[in-house]
């Protein structure tokens, strides 16, 4: 009788180390979610980034489409597109920042194309180690003579906000790293979600063709997602889902005249 006050001095002190080695475990793996990447773009004068949340998508090369959000500007090319070349760069719009897909079939030039962009981000995938094509550069934010490479592997995320200096309104960018098929590891595509204050747009940019099935699941596998841009010979491919259900209206080609969209509260 006289030994059970002890073991339960023994015990007790054991549940609270045990609790305060689990609080630290909780503490360190907190510590560790969060973006891969964080950018913080300044405004230019003039620029506006109040009023409805509205934003487009639109076709303005081979293989390039142009994504505007409350003053954000973001391109998409495809790294075996005809636009991505040396000579076709310098006629790219100017944008905030870049995101290149993956080469699919037939060309690829390598990085080269891109050393045109000064100081400008560019996000890319990340190759795996036994991937055919060269390792991409570390990330760079600090580079002053060429473009600020973010690879990205599948679950990746990079945030960037858009707005002026001193100001509490700004225009914000979650890019993250999406999974194919359920065992799949590369990436096969990137949700965009753009949104200012509790508004927001999702976009879903694939990487690589797909078949009809895989189309259909899309809604299932990508909840949450109001549009999805997706490559094909004949250029991109606009395709809304709905949430939970088979996207019956189907894919529709970009052009030039581009999609106008407006953001959800969520």
């Amino acid at each position: 009788m006289n030994q059970e006050p002890a073991m339960w001095n023994v015990s007790g002190h054991g549940a609270v180390l045990v609790a305060v080695l689990l609080a630290l475990v909780c503490r360190v793996g907190l510590a560790q979610i969060g973006p891969r990447y964080v950018i913080d773009v300044n405004a230019a004068a003039g620029v506006a980034i109040v009023g409805a949340a509205q934003g487009s998508v639109q076709l303005v090369g081979k293989g390039l489409a142009l994504i505007r959000f409350q003053g954000l500007r973001l391109l998409t090319v495809g790294a075996d597109a005809d636009a991505y070349s040396a000579e076709s760069v310098r006629d790219w719009p100017a944008v905030d920042l870049v995101l290149v897909t993956p080469p699919s079939v037939g060309r690829y030039g390598g990085l080269a194309p891109l050393a045109a962009l000064r100081r400008l981000p560019v996000i890319l995938v990340e190759p795996s180690a036994n991937a055919t094509v060269p390792p991409l550069p570390p990330a760079s934010p600090g580079r002053d003579d060429g473009p600020r490479y973010y690879p990205m592997q599948t679950w990746d995320a990079l945030h960037l906000r858009k707005g002026r200096a001193k100001s509490k309104d700004k225009t914000w960018l979650r890019v993250t790293a999406m999974p194919g098929r359920p065992g799949t590891a590369q990436v096969a595509g990137f949700v965009l979600e753009m949104g200012e204050g509790r508004t927001s747009y999702r976009l879903y940019v694939g990487c690589e063709a797909l078949a009809a099935d895989e189309i259909e699941g899309l809604p299932l596998r990508l909840p949450g997602v109001d549009l999805a841009l997706l490559p094909a010979r004949d250029g991109p491919q606009l395709l809304p889902l709905a949430r939970a259900a088979p996207a019956a209206t189907g894919a529709a080609a970009l052009t030039v005249a581009g999609y106008a969209f407006r953001a959800v509260r969520r």
